[in-house]
């Protein structure tokens, strides 16, 4: 079953502030530098924009019958059932993970060289995600 992620408000706001703000970055650059500083910070936006699209649009949690999978944009994190040591619920993290919303999932596994590693994660249904998937591990 394919999960989408939330988005939070705190990351949703984030992204509109930034993209407002690089916006005015480069009006205030064209007006009083050059055009080349203008060109510059729009290429600078365009590529930080395009960049984050992907992972919003791409951001999903997929409960197969072997294993979770966690895509983010290119990227993908697959975790056996097996492997999982603990599941908690209403962590709060602003670090880099696969959750566009504050409040996340933290999912403990043992990787394959033994280590005990975390991800977090945001499935917009989360009640529902955390009963399917404890019910696999």
């Amino acid at each position: 079953m394919k999960f989408k992620t939330k988005i939070g408000t705190v990351f949703g706001v984030t992204f509109i502030l930034f993209c407002v703000m690089t916006i005015s970055l480069v009006v205030f650059a064209f007006i009083l530098f050059s055009w080349l500083l203008a060109v510059v910070a729009l290429a600078f936006t365009l590529f930080i924009v395009l960049f984050f699209i992907p992972a919003l649009r791409n951001t999903y949690y997929q409960v197969t019958d072997d294993n979770l999978a966690i895509i983010t944009g290119r990227n993908e994190i697959i975790i056996p059932y097996d492997k999982i040591i603990g599941i908690s619920c209403g962590v709060k993290s602003m670090l880099m993970q696969p959750a566009l919303s504050f409040i996340r999932i933290e999912i403990k596994y043992k990787t394959p060289q033994g280590n005990t590693d975390f991800v977090h994660i945001s499935p917009a249904n989360e009640s529902e995600f955390v009963n399917l998937l404890e019910g696999r591990v």
